[in-house]
C-alpha cells in the first residue's frame, strides 16, 4: 500500500513538472512588402523655396533616399533628404519575444528618380572631394503615416543602437546587403512594440552627397528593401 502511493505521488510530481515545462521555438520571419503593403516615403526640404518641399512628402517616388544637395537651377538653394521605412508585419511578432538577428538589405536603383545624379560616392566620382556618403539606420520613436508624415511633422529619432549604412561603391545598383539591425528590431519590440521603424539619413548632412536604393513601390520587386528576423519564443 504505502509502494503504491508513494509512486502515485512520484507520478503526480513529474507530471506537474512537466507542465510548468516550456518548449523554446524559433521561427524565422521574412519581410519584401511591395505597393500595396509596403510603408517607406522620402522627405525633404530646401532651404530657399518658401516652405513648399517641407510641407509634402515624395509619396509617388520608387527611391529611397539619403541626400544634401543644391537646387540652384530652381532658386531654391541647397536641400536635404531622409527616408523612413516601416515593416508593419513587426506588430504581428508575439509578446517577449526574443530577437536572435534580423538583417535588413537595401537594393540600389538603376535610375535616380528622386535624386537623378545617383549616388556620389564612386571610384571616379567627380564629388569625391565632398566626402563620404556613408548613413545612419536610426530606429524612429513614434508611429507615421506615409501619407501624411513630411519634413515639417516627422517624428523624433533616437542614436541608441543606431547602425551604419556602407558608402556606396558605383553611381548606380550600389546594395547595401545584410546590415546588422538585431538590437534596432528589438528596441522596438521592447518599446511596447512601437515599431515605428527607421530612419535613412546621411551621417555628415553636407552639400553633394547622395545615396539611394529601391522601396516598395520600385519596379522590380527583387530589388525592393528586405528585413529576415530570426526570432525565438516560449510556448
Amino acid at each position: 500500500m504505502k509502494a503504491l502511493l508513494l509512486f502515485s505521488f512520484l507520478l503526480f510530481f513529474f507530471a506537474g513538472c512537466e507542465k510548468e515545462e516550456k518548449t523554446e521555438i524559433k521561427k524565422t520571419l521574412y519581410l519584401r512588402p511591395g505597393p500595396n503593403d509596403g510603408r517607406d516615403v522620402i522627405v525633404a526640404y530646401r532651404e530657399n523655396d518658401g516652405g513648399a518641399y517641407a510641407n509634402f512628402n515624395h509619396i509617388h517616388s520608387p527611391d529611397l533616399s539619403a541626400t544634401r544637395w543644391t537646387f540652384n537651377s530652381e532658386n531654391a538653394g541647397q536641400g536635404t533628404y531622409r527616408s523612413y521605412i516601416k515593416f508593419s508585419a513587426l506588430y504581428g511578432l508575439p509578446d517577449g519575444s526574443i530577437i536572435e538577428s534580423a538583417k535588413l538589405s537595401l537594393f540600389g536603383v538603376s535610375v535616380g528618380t528622386a535624386a537623378p545624379e545617383g549616388n556620389s560616392t564612386y571610384p571616379g566620382s567627380p564629388y569625391s572631394n565632398y566626402g563620404s556618403n556613408k548613413c545612419w539606420l536610426k530606429r524612429v520613436v513614434e508611429n507615421w503615416n506615409e501619407r501624411t508624415i513630411t519634413w515639417n511633422n516627422k517624428p523624433p529619432t533616437t542614436d541608441e543602437n543606431q547602425v551604419e549604412v556602407p558608402e556606396s561603391t558605383s553611381r548606380f545598383n550600389s546594395d547595401a546587403l545584410d546590415i546588422d539591425v538585431t538590437k534596432l528590431v528589438q528596441d522596438m519590440l521592447d518599446d511596447n512594440k512601437k515599431t515605428a521603424g527607421f530612419c535613412l539619413q546621411l551621417q555628415n548632412e553636407e552639400i553633394y552627397r547622395s545615396i539611394n536604393f529601391a522601396n516598395s513601390r520600385y519596379s522590380d520587386s527583387t530589388r525592393r528593401p528586405r528585413l529576415v528576423v530570426t526570432y525565438k519564443i516560449d510556448e
